[in-house]
């Protein structure tokens, strides 16, 4: 049932410690009452994260961890995971992951990469909401969830949130999300087809002008 708590269908894995577990749209992989107890690697599909039932602090995209608030002590929760979309894993429990990272320094690279790279995203987020404004906070989220191709032109958002989402992820009302996304349509760079798309180079434009206004 889309919203309720469950541990999807489990698959044997590869013999590495690691389960293939299966999702569907809308389960919570965990949340507040049942914290994370593995580390996943996301295979297939989109999984957001969120500090409890407020800020959306992440929506994760294939071949990237998450989870990792597991590997802390004491465990008590303070993140929410849900599918956006059917979803495959790949769940390392702490030991597992741990012989896994002495095991293969391909994989340890790639985990250390990752965890870096999330840091620097939430370290980008927190400058955004200390040194810019709401409408731009939100032209560079969705800058953000720009797929890496095609590089010009008309270009679907690797996912599309609702304005609600729009406004837990930047930290505004959905009203002044509204009044934001309905000037980025005035301006042709936004659309809903129902799916939001934007067009690079408006998106571009708009970024660069209001940087030197700031």
């Amino acid at each position: 049932m889309p919203g309720t708590l469950t541990h999807g269908h489990r698959s044997p894995g590869n013999g590495d410690g690691e389960a293939i577990i299966y999702f569907p749209a809308g389960a919570k992989l965990f949340d507040l009452d049942r914290p994370s107890r593995r580390v996943y690697l996301l295979r297939t599909g989109c999984v957001q994260l969120a500090s409890g039932h407020e800020a959306i602090l992440d929506q994760v995209t294939p071949g990237n961890f998450f989870g990792e608030e597991c590997l802390l002590a004491p465990r008590h929760g303070c993140q929410v995971a849900r599918a956006l979309s059917p979803v495959t894993v790949s769940a390392f429990g702490a030991s597992q992951l741990l012989g896994r990272v002495q095991q293969d320094r391909r994989f340890a690279r790639r985990l250390l990469r990752n965890l870096a790279m999330q840091l620097d995203r939430r370290r980008a987020t927190i400058c955004d909401f200390v040194t810019e404004p709401a409408e731009r906070r939100l032209a560079l989220l969705l800058s953000r969830l720009v797929p890496a191709r095609p590089l010009s032109g008309w270009v679907q958002l690797r996912f599309s949130p609702s304005n609600s989402e729009l406004a837990r992820t930047i930290g505004a009302t959905r009203w002044r999300v509204s009044y934001f996304l309905r000037q980025f349509r005035e301006s042709g760079w936004l659309e809903r087809r129902p799916k939001l798309w934007v067009r690079r180079e408006g998106l571009r434009e708009f970024l660069i002008s209001t940087a030197k206004r700031a």
